[in-house]
């Protein structure tokens, strides 16, 4: 009996992709795995972009502490702002400046241990915000000249120093700043400062704000303390001005990382405790309730570790950058795996400049990074296809690979794998052995029960990547007697 198995389009992962080696659930041009792949133009599967760090954006320029908070846009055409450690940063799209008054080296006087954690554009003026001893915090400002006040906040008209962080900062429709301020949600009108704007439960702490339906959203763990299953973590809106919030709260039986909003639409980062174990989801809040759009693995993202890249939500977890989309409804959407900082220890993200910046670092390494080129490390493996039937082994007897015209360097290597493990068969796709072709036929020839294909971007270049168009499997069953 003959079989086919055509992938017009491969797309991104698998439902539940994370719970098994060898993935079988699923559409058929699913992801059961990949490395820093781009799915970003729908029409092919390509390497993820490599990075490169910016100059001086390491130990030996400016960058000499883990950069959390990253501007998401641009003040001038060629300028941003981060913060991390005890220091605020400037930046262009291709360099830190490490001259001058910049870096900044943030210092309040009376206490020590100042931590970055987010910059915030409002009423023409930077803020940063930061945490520091005795377990408290405050927000400084820069003048985008030359004047910076680092205790701008608690020096204000009714301010107060912050409880300790996290501290995301947003900058309102209604033309108020809000902070994350512990049990508190703080405000800054102008150069009126109220610590105290909005206050949750004791032990609960803001984790991130987000601005939606002219409304401040704010996600709360209740209590603040990680490893549990006992949290009464919410999301909740608030108006800025009344006394509580609005309505009842959309509740989460776990953690709550972050929130992000596009287009009217707020996303949310949360992990649910079950039983034993955990579950890290990507969701969307919609008509009261929370609906789950995709399970991933890895770690719990921070409100400084999501973002958007043109028409997806990205966000980090791990030492990966996950990407979801496209948004806009005119093909499926999928969530893949699109690249990697160099050190595991992961920072913040942003796209100032419409390229994504990610900041990491590794013992006394650090590092602020732009994609740039492609990436080698890559690799993206098909589903597990069971090919065969009862009492019967399968054959694939031919294997077609569609793919853009091949340039100088261009290399895919490839192998089918059955769920043992076992290599069945091994070839390319290579520029140096088949020229600048678009298409390429092999016959295998290879008998298992089940098989998935593995693309391998090792061998391949950084500037000329094979990019993968289809994949058309023809093959048939045979008595396994």
């Amino acid at each position: 009996m003959k079989w086919k198995i055509d992938i017009n389009r491969h797309r991104g992962f698998a439902p539940k992709y994370f719970e098994s080696s060898y993935p079988s659930f699923g559409n058929k041009d699913q992801a059961g795995n990949m490395r820093n792949i781009s799915l970003i133009d729908p029409s092919v599967m390509a390497p993820g972009p490599g990075m490169a760090e910016l100059t001086a954006g390491d130990q030996g320029g400016a960058v000499t502490t883990l950069i959390k908070g990253i501007l998401r846009h641009a003040v001038a055409s060629n300028s941003s702002y981060a913060v991390g450690g005890a220091k605020l940063f400037t930046f262009s799209a291709t360099a830190v400046t490490n001259a001058g008054i910049w870096p900044h080296a943030i210092d309040k006087g009376t206490v020590t241990g100042e931590d970055g954690e987010d910059v915030c554009y409002y009423n023409s003026k930077l803020y940063y915000s930061y945490n520091h001893s005795g377990s408290a915090g405050d927000v400084g400002s820069y003048d985008l000249s030359t004047t910076f006040d680092d205790d701008a906040y608690s020096t204000s008209s009714g301010g107060a120093a912050l409880q300790s962080g996290p501290h995301q900062m947003i900058n309102g429709g209604d033309d108020i700043m809000y902070i994350a301020n512990g049990i508190y949600i703080a405000t800054l009108d102008g150069t009126t400062a109220q610590p105290q704007g909005l206050d949750f439960f004791v032990n609960a702490q803001v984790a991130s704000l987000s601005w939606n339906y002219n409304r401040v959203i704010a996600a709360v763990n209740r209590p603040n303390v990680s490893g549990v299953n006992a949290n009464q973590s919410a999301v909740y809106r608030w108006d800025g001005v009344s006394s509580s919030w609005e309505g009842d709260p959309v509740e989460v039986n776990g953690r709550i990382g972050a929130l992000y909003t596009k287009n009217g639409v707020t996303y949310i980062w949360y992990e649910e405790f079950l039983g034993g174990s955990s579950r890290l989801t990507f969701g969307m809040i919609t008509g009261g309730r929370i609906e789950p759009i995709r399970t991933f693995s890895g770690t719990l993202p921070l409100y400084y570790q999501v973002g958007e890249l043109s028409d997806f939500i990205i966000w980090l977890s791990g030492q990966r950058l996950y990407a979801f989309g496209p948004l806009s409804g005119e093909i499926k959407a999928d969530m893949f795996q699109l690249m990697s900082p160099q050190y595991a220890t992961t920072g913040g993200v942003a796209t100032p400049f419409g390229k994504v910046l990610i900041a990491s670092n590794a013992t006394t390494n650090y590092s602020l990074e732009v994609e740039s080129g492609y990436a080698t490390d890559s690799y993206y493996y098909t589903m597990l296809f069971e090919t065969s039937g009862d009492a019967m082994n399968s054959v694939n007897d031919k294997l077609e690979i569609n793919f853009d015209v091949l340039a100088s360097g261009a290399k895919c290597d490839l192998t089918l794998k059955d769920n043992k493990g076992t290599s069945l068969w091994t070839d390319s796709v290579s520029y140096a052995t088949d020229g600048a072709v678009t298409k390429k036929t092999f016959f295998p020839r290879a008998s298992s029960e089940n098989m998935r294909l593995e693309f391998s971007h090792a061998n391949g270049s950084a500037s000329n990547p094979v990019k993968i168009r289809s994949t058309h499997f023809r093959g048939r069953t045979i008595s396994s007697g």
